[in-house]
C-alpha cells in the first residue's frame, strides 16, 4: 500500500507542477483517489475508507444514497464512504451503481470512484422474446421463457424461439440437453464479435425430449472471405478440417469451430473433407466462427497424428489481456508471462504440461526460467534477452513403423521497439534414449522495413522412426552458446502428418 501511495503522490506532484501557472482559485489543480471502485452489501453495509490526494481544496459530488465524510477538504485526507440500505417497500431493491466524484478547479483535477451496492437483480425483471434482445443495452436484466435448446457448447448453449425463428447464445454452466425447453434469467451482453448473448444466472427446464428442426443452412463456402452477419444465422461450410479450422481451397479465410462440444468428435476427423453446419458466431480475421451442430465426414484427405492450433489457450489469454504481436506488427502488444501473471499461472501450466503433455525446455533453466515463456491470443511466445526457451511435443503413439512424416508449424521472430527483427534461428531436435538429433535449421530474411508475418515451416522426418518414447522439440538453435542477445519467437499451428 505504501508503494502505491508513493506512486499516487508522485503523480499528484507532477500534475500539480504542470498546472502551477493557473491562478485565481484555491481549489486543487490535481486530485486522485486510492480506489477506483467500491462495493457494498444491500443492507447494513460497513463503511469504507479511502484516501483523497490533492494539492489544495477539493469537493465531492455523490448521489443521495451515498455519504462522504468529510464531503470536502484540503490536501491529502482519509474519507469515509457509507451507503443507505438498498430497500424499497420493505424488500431489497435492484442493485445500484453511481459515480462518486472528487474534484478541484479543472476537468483535469477530477477523479471518479464507482460505487456499487448489491440488490435483488431480478426485482421488476421484464420478460423478453429472443428477437428483442439485440436492441437492448448491455447489462439489461432479462427473463426469457420457453425457448428450445438447439445446440450445446462447452461454455453454454444455443436457444431458439421456434415461433419467431430467433436464436440467441446462452453463456453459462447450466446442464441442458438438445431438445430441452427452458426458461432463462440473466443479463444481456455483447461479445468481441459484436454479437449479442445472455450471461446466464438461472436456467429452469420446462420439458425435455422436444423435437429440434433446423432451418436450411446458408452455405457460405464460396463467400467466406466477405461473409458477416448481425445475427446467429444458421450456416454451413465445406473444406478440410485442420484442428478446429475448416480450410477452403482458394479462400483467404477459414471457418473456426468455436467452443465445440466433445460429442462432435472433431479430433477423429482431422485431415478429412467435412461439411459443418451450425450457428454463426462472429468474424475474427482471418476466420469465421461457427458453433457447430453437426459435422459430416466426407473422407480423409491427409493422415494427421498430432495437431494443435492453441485455440484452447483462449481463456488464459483473455485473463492476461494478451495481444497479437504478429498479426498487428506491434512490439508493444501485451504478452503475459505464463508463470507470474494472475489468472494464468498454475492452472495454465497444469493444462499445458499435465493434461496436454507438453514439456517446456530452457537453455539456462537454473537462471530464472520463468521469464522466458509468454501467452498471446492464441499462440505462444518464447525467449527473452539472455534466455532461450522451447517446447517438446506430447508423446505421440500409433504411427506405423517406417511411415514417412512431415512436421509443420508456423513461427515468427520478435521485433525490437525500433522494429529490428531478432536474429532468431530455430532447430527441430529428435531425442530418444538420450541421443539428440538436430534435424533442420530454420532462419528468416526479414529486414527492418518488413511487417511481421508468420513463416510456415515444413520439416521432413523421413527415415526416422517416431514412437511414443520419441521426443520432438522445437527450440532456438543457439542452445549451448553464451547468449546476451535477443532471440525471441512465436509459435502456432503444430502438425505431424503422413508425408505425401
Amino acid at each position: 500500500m505504501k508503494y502505491i501511495n508513493y506512486i499516487l503522490l508522485s503523480l499528484l506532484f507532477t500534475l500539480s507542477w504542470g498546472c502551477s501557472k493557473n491562478e485565481g482559485t484555491s481549489l486543487s489543480k490535481a486530485v486522485l483517489a486510492s480506489a477506483s471502485s467500491l462495493s457494498f452489501d444491500a443492507k447494513e453495509a460497513d463503511s469504507k475508507i479511502i484516501t483523497v490526494y490533492a494539492d489544495a481544496d477539493w469537493v465531492s459530488e455523490c448521489p443521495d444514497w451515498v455519504t462522504v465524510s468529510p464531503a470536502q477538504g484540503n490536501g491529502t485526507m482519509d474519507v469515509t464512504i457509507s451507503v443507505t440500505d438498498n430497500m424499497r417497500d420493505g424488500a431489497t431493491d435492484n442493485p445500484r451503481k453511481a459515480t462518486l466524484v472528487f474534484k478541484g478547479a479543472t476537468l483535469a483535477s477530477r477523479t471518479d470512484v464507482i460505487v456499487m451496492q448489491a440488490g435483488d437483480k431480478y426485482r421488476d425483471c421484464q420478460e423478453y422474446q429472443l428477437s428483442e434482445l439485440n436492441s437492448l443495452a448491455d447489462e439489461t436484466v432479462v427473463s426469457i421463457k420457453n425457448v428450445l435448446v438447439s445446440a450445446i457448447t462447452d461454455e453454454g448453449f444455443m436457444a431458439t424461439d421456434t415461433e419467431h425463428g430467433s436464436n440467441m447464445y446462452m453463456q453459462g454452466n447450466a446442464t441442458v440437453q438438445i431438445g430441452d425447453k427452458v426458461s432463462v434469467k440473466g443479463s444481456k451482453a455483447t461479445d468481441m464479435q459484436s454479437l449479442a448473448y445472455v450471461a446466464v444466472d438461472e436456467v429452469q427446464t420446462v420439458s425435455t425430449g422436444n423435437a429440434v428442426t433446423y432451418p436450411e443452412a446458408e452455405d457460405i463456402t464460396k463467400t467466406i472471405d466477405k461473409y458477416n452477419s448481425t445475427d446467429r444465422t444458421y450456416i454451413s461450410v465445406s473444406g478440410v478440417l485442420d484442428g478446429n479450422k475448416i480450410n477452403i481451397s482458394g479462400a483467404s479465410y477459414a471457418a473456426s469451430i468455436s467452443d465445440a462440444t466433445g460429442k462432435l468428435n472433431i479430433s477423429e476427423l482431422n485431415g478429412h473433407n467435412v461439411t459443418a453446419k451450425g450457428y454463426f458466431a462472429g468474424v475474427a480475421a482471418p476466420v469465421v466462427k461457427l458453433m457447430a451442430t453437426e459435422i459430416e465426414d466426407k473422407g480423409a484427405v491427409e493422415t494427421v497424428y498430432f495437431f494443435d492450433d492453441f485455440e484452447w489457450v483462449s481463456q488464459w489469454a483473455q485473463a492476461g489481456n494478451a495481444g497479437q504481436t504478429v498479426e498487428n506488427d506491434d512490439a508493444n502488444a501485451k504478452a503475459p508471462n505464463i508463470f507470474t501473471t494472475d489468472g494464468i499461472g498454475t492452472e495454465f501450466i497444469n493444462e499445458l504440461e499435465k493434461v496436454r503433455g507438453y514439456t517446456l525446455v530452457y537453455r539456462n533453466a537454473s537462471n530464472n526460467m520463468a521469464d522466458a515463456v509468454y501467452l498471446q491470443s492464441n499462440y505462444l511466445k518464447f525467449g527473452k534477452t539472455s534466455f532461450e526457451a522451447g517446447i517438446t511435443l506430447p508423446s505421440i503413439s500409433g504411427i506405423p513403423a517406417g511411415e514417412a512424416l512431415t512436421l509443420s508449424f508456423d513461427w515468427c521472430p520478435m521485433i525490437t521497439g525500433s522494429h529490428n527483427f531478432d536474429n532468431t534461428k530455430l532447430a527441430v531436435v529428435i531425442s530418444e534414449d538420450g541421443k539428440d538429433t538436430e534435424i533442420t535449421t530454420l532462419s528468416h530474411s526479414f529486414v527492418k522495413t518488413d511487417k511481421m508475418a508468420w513463416l510456415h515451416a515444413n520439416v521432413s522426418l523421413s527415415g526416422l522412426t517416431i514412437t511414443a518414447k520419441t521426443k520432438i522439440t522445437i527450440r532456438t538453435k543457439e542452445w549451448d552458446a553464451a547468449n546476451k542477445s535477443q532471440r525471441r519467437w512465436f509459435l502456432d499451428n503444430i502438425k505431424l502428418k503422413k508425408a505425401k
